[in-house]
């Protein structure tokens, strides 16, 4: 293993695309920081997050950190004269390595094999919906109709556009899963709200023995949904202090 040590600094450099509400609350979340402690990492300063760890600690650093939308920076340590500390380490990744029990590596590459293959398989499956759109569409704007589409064909494009960002949506959450072994709730109710949203718009009410009480569920459900994705994100507001 290489011996050399390095610092992990953070000055509040975000990926690009990144809403930095959204990257606080992932890292406040992730390493379980107090608002005063995730407010001082946002603050603009340079923050030495941990000191003198290994080239792997300072690599599960770097993509904890990426998972959430941010960016760290890796220093090797020197002797100049140290930023300002904030420790962070809630999963132990400086502290000596724990020998770990062979029940514990086989379940740990199991998962990690679990989770790579749902990736692949998810990941397959949105480049085949994408085809499929592509085909829909292009079948429908030659048809004899010409580039008009009818009330139809809008449902059938519409519903695949649904399908490929609920792919998309559960390629994100596998991914951030393997990233922080965490499940992201928020995520998981904007899948289950754009899904529903997809059975509103391509339901056919004459297969359905009562339609108003079909409606009415629908209803009722994408309400719950939308209710729990409201409070999901009102403690997140809360925890960052609003």
């Amino acid at each position: 293993m290489n011996g050399n040590r390095f610092d992990i600094q953070f000055r509040g450099e975000l990926l690009p695309g990144t809403d930095p509400n959204v990257a606080r609350q992932r890292i406040q979340s992730l390493f379980n920081l107090s608002d005063s402690a995730v407010g001082q990492l946002f603050g603009g300063a340079t923050i030495t997050v941990r000191r003198g760890v290994d080239s792997e600690t300072a690599a599960r650093y770097q993509s904890a950190f990426r998972g959430a939308g941010a960016l760290v920076r890796v220093i090797p340590v020197t002797t100049e004269p140290a930023s300002l500390g904030l420790p962070i380490d809630p999963f132990g990744w400086s502290a000596p390595a724990r020998r770990r029990s062979a029940i514990d590596r086989v379940f740990h590459y199991f998962e990690k094999t679990l989770a790579a293959v749902l990736l692949l398989l998810i990941s397959a499956v949105a480049v085949i919906a994408v085809i499929e759109l592509c085909f829909v569409l292009y079948k429908d704007l030659t048809s004899a109709q010409g580039f008009l589409l009818g009330l139809n064909e809008l449902f059938e494009v519409f519903g695949m556009f649904l399908i490929v960002l609920i792919a998309v949506e559960l390629m994100a959450s596998i991914y951030m899963y393997m990233m922080d072994k965490s499940v992201h709730v928020e995520i998981m109710l904007l899948i289950a709200i754009t899904a529903l949203t997809r059975k509103v718009v391509v339901l056919d009410m004459e297969s359905k023995g009562d339609p108003a009480t079909y409606m009415l569920g629908l209803a009722a459900l994408l309400g719950i949904l939308i209710g729990g994705y409201y409070l999901v994100k009102r403690l997140g507001s809360n925890s960052d202090g609003h």
